[in-house]
């Protein structure tokens, strides 16, 4: 996968997370937001995670 289709997957799973949190939380004050921030990177940086082993076990079946 190219790396810069890699990174535009995660940062958009990461923004989708925090706007969604935020629209069901239905509270914008900082704290919330930076909670939610905090949450959204988490589950970019493990959706990457998993993003990336995925291709590679699909890479290797192909091979």
């Amino acid at each position: 996968m190219e790396l810069k289709k890699f990174i535009a997957q995660v940062v958009m799973a990461m923004l989708l997370y925090v706007l969604i949190s935020l629209i069901l939380e239905q509270d914008f004050s900082t704290e919330i937001l930076l909670r939610e921030s905090r949450d959204g990177l988490i589950f970019g940086l493990v959706y990457g995670v998993v993003i990336w082993i995925w291709n590679r076990r699909k890479k290797d079946k192909t091979s």
